[in-house]
């Protein structure tokens, strides 16, 4: 069962997911995702992230995971390799979404996108009330960055 802990966007990731499906997550954080499709659904998973800290955590969580970045660090992958490539909350990082999205489509048989909320009242008080797109916890960077 479910931790009422859990994110909801990992609540809804995980009902899309087939068990014992073979999952890739692009940019994965702190593995959190990928341990619960792991233990809820029997995945077999894999990581990639390009932060040191994050990657740390995932292997204290004992999510495989490998240091490297996203935008050109798949082509080593064969086609077809994983039945679903997960990018959540990463494509506001990348710089060349296209490619990203391409080389997701050939790795996986399914690739699933998740975005931020924008509508969020949060961040839409920000942007009104500051006149700027938000920073949060969930997006750290300027726009621009």
């Amino acid at each position: 069962m479910k931790s009422e802990k859990t994110r909801l966007d990992h609540k809804i990731i995980s009902r899309l997911v087939s068990r014992g499906a073979r999952v890739l997550d692009l940019g994965c954080g702190d593995g959190e995702l990928l341990a619960l499709l792991a233990k809820e659904k029997g995945c077999r998973v894999q990581g990639i992230e390009l932060d040191d800290g994050a990657i740390h955590i995932c292997i204290m969580k004992g999510v495989s995971v490998y240091h490297g970045d996203i935008e050109s660090g798949l082509a080593e992958y064969p086609d077809r390799s994983f039945d679903y490539v997960i990018l959540n909350q990463s494509m506001q990082e990348v710089r060349e979404a296209d490619r990203v999205i391409d080389e997701a489509l050939r790795i996986g048989t399914k690739v699933i996108v998740g975005f931020p909320n924008f509508a969020q009242f949060r961040a839409r008080a920000m942007l009104f009330f500051g006149g700027r797109a938000p920073v949060t916890r969930s997006l750290p960077y300027q726009w621009y960055d």
